[in-house]
């Protein structure tokens, strides 16, 4: 995630617990790629203070926040693939892909 988490993240994944095929028992992991970025991008410092704060205010047991210390290769649908792999070996059976993934 090269951007904040903005208000359209914040609501996917607070409510994607909320959906019926969702078990009691599923965990949102919020996992944004913190790393090397590109000169007109926000400062990973600023980045990395807003997750944080939505750490805390979206603190329960069934929402997850890990940092994924991996630097974007711009590679369009490969590199979505590529994140996709790393999410299913950290345990996750769902991924979410925003609308410029890459």
């Amino acid at each position: 995630c090269r951007n904040p988490v903005h208000r359209a993240h914040y609501e996917l994944f607070t409510r994607a617990l909320d959906d019926p095929a969702v078990g009691k028992d599923g965990v949102v992991l919020v996992h944004p790629t913190c790393g090397p970025t590109q000169a007109d991008d926000i400062p990973g410092d600023v980045r990395y203070k807003t997750y944080e704060v939505l750490k805390e205010e979206t603190k329960n047991d069934r929402t997850r926040w890990e940092y994924l210390p991996y630097s974007m290769h711009m590679a369009g649908p490969r590199e979505a693939i590529q994140h996709m792999m790393i999410r299913k070996n950290f345990g996750c059976t769902h991924f979410i892909i925003g609308r410029d993934m890459a």
